[in-house]
């Protein structure tokens, strides 16, 4: 399955939203929240048609997300969208990671929530430090929303957490890893083997 697929595929079950659906230009990913209707997902950049998609579009709220870095994309747009900070799919071969003693005063939760994986590292007294989830779809695990809240970063409970989801994602036939990262996110997940397989532009159809 194409990468851009994988994810869209393990982000609708992290995230709750119905499964993609086939459409002419790729995948199609109904959301339904005021702000954001739905996103179309482009397992490939072709110019032409994502310029005919964006401005086949009347509705506000629509997300298209192309294998393209912004440079290429952005210029191919109607006027007024708007363009989301720069991302980055990436990929790896899922290993078992080396376990790594948590912090005094932390603790892990792994939990099943279905065809979901979901991972926080609390406090012992209960306070959220950091977590994330996995979307597991065929053979993939899609990690998202990994995240560390800012009064406990620098102490290493991003690797934890990935290192949790990476390991329960195994146990549960996984073997390939996907997810798509911010700028600063990337640096860790090519610390720990990651490689980026295409920038990402992700616009959104501006209000009419």
């Amino acid at each position: 399955m194409n990468p851009m697929e994988s994810w869209a595929s393990g982000y609708a079950l992290t995230r709750g939203y119905p499964a993609p659906e086939v459409v002419p230009t790729g995948l199609w990913l109904e959301i339904g929240k005021p702000d954001q209707r739905g996103r179309y997902v482009l397992p490939a950049f072709d110019p032409a048609a994502f310029s005919e998609l964006a401005r086949s579009i009347e509705a506000p709220g629509i997300y298209i997300e192309a294998p393209a870095p912004r440079e290429a994309a952005a210029p191919l747009l109607p006027d007024n969208w708007t363009v989301r900070e720069r991302a980055f799919l990436m990929t790896t071969l899922l290993a078992a990671p080396v376990s790594l003693p948590l912090p005094p005063g932390y603790r892990l939760v792994v939990r099943d929530d279905g065809a979901t994986v979901r991972v926080e590292v609390v406090t012992d007294d209960g306070e959220p430090a950091a977590g994330g989830s996995a979307g597991l779809t065929d053979s993939h695990a899609v990690f998202d929303q990994i995240l560390t809240q800012a009064a406990h970063r620098r102490l290493g409970l991003g690797t934890t957490v990935m290192g949790a989801l990476t390991r329960r994602a195994m146990e549960r036939g996984a073997s390939q890893g996907t997810l798509i990262a911010t700028p600063e996110g990337r640096a860790l997940y090519q610390a720990l083997g990651w490689v980026q397989w295409s920038e990402i532009t992700s616009v959104i159809s501006p209000e009419r």
